[in-house]
């Protein structure tokens, strides 16, 4: 079971909209099984992915005793939704509640083929938790000066992670989302991306669309849409989540974690 989790300490670039096209593209053009956690108290892709509750929000993984979870349907997204309650566990004893979240996760095994993590905007212990228990993680970046200037801090955190408390994790890469074509500086943002992160940045990048957030609205996949924008928008999902996969499946050689300085 691959553990895939959407993070970067800076907001508003991307992670819930990647989170919900990821587990929607897993279920439907691979017929994977995909849980999904909400670990963001604004819940957002929750609220795209709301016929798939499973009933049991994502507060509850952090709950020290056993859990039955729901065994998800063949090719099917099964979604543990955030809460307001997920904001207390920042106050929570680490030494309490990591353990417990990583147990939950683990208990998963055989319920799910992918389990896709939306994590909160900032560092903390549901971010830690997230990245102490998974596989892989995806760095979604917003090509502005702020976020491209947060990806050292963000490399940091993974890194720190991997030596300390899981060497199994592995970063699927950085992606350019909401790029726009026409603008100067996003381009030359993309360029300073790729000259300073090229072993991490993914060759493939996601315009901003009206189609994307239009989708999310009606909570159905961009390419179910019957438009030019929509087709464009599945076009580049397509291409971008199937250089991940590549990576995350090792058909690629994995994205060297290297030092960051």
């Amino acid at each position: 079971m691959h553990v895939v989790v959407l993070s970067n300490q800076k907001g508003g670039v991307g992670k819930s909209t990647l989170s919900v096209l990821l587990a929607q593209w897993l279920a439907e053009r691979h017929r994977l099984r995909v849980g999904v956690i909400d670990l963001d108290t604004q819940a957002n892709a929750s609220k795209s992915l709301a016929r798939f509750d499973s009933g049991r929000e994502a507060a509850t993984f952090f709950e020290p005793r056993g859990l039955a979870f729901p065994r998800a349907e063949a090719a099917s997204i099964t979604l543990f939704p955030g809460s307001k309650r997920l904001a207390d566990l920042e106050l929570a004893r680490p030494e309490l509640i990591l353990p417990a979240f990583r147990s939950q996760l683990t208990a998963l095994r055989g319920c799910f083929d992918v389990v896709v993590i939306d994590t909160p905007p900032s560092l903390g212990l549901r971010m830690s938790a997230a990245l102490i228990a998974a596989t892989h993680v995806v760095c979604p970046i917003e090509l502005e000066e702020y976020s491209v200037d947060g990806v050292t801090d963000m490399l940091k955190t993974v890194f720190g992670v991997r030596r300390r408390y899981n060497p199994g994790l592995r970063l699927a890469g950085l992606v350019a989302n909401r790029f726009n074509p026409h603008s100067v500086r996003q381009k030359a943002a993309l360029r300073d991306l790729v000259a300073h992160y090229s072993e991490f940045v993914v060759p493939a990048k996601i315009s901003t669309r009206s189609a994307i957030p239009e989708a999310l609205a009606a909570g159905v996949p961009v390419w179910r849409l019957a438009r030019s924008s929509a087709r464009d928008a599945a076009a580049e999902v397509a291409v971008v989540f199937d250089l991940l996969m590549q990576r995350i499946e090792g058909v690629e050689a994995p994205v060297t974690l290297s030092e960051c300085a």
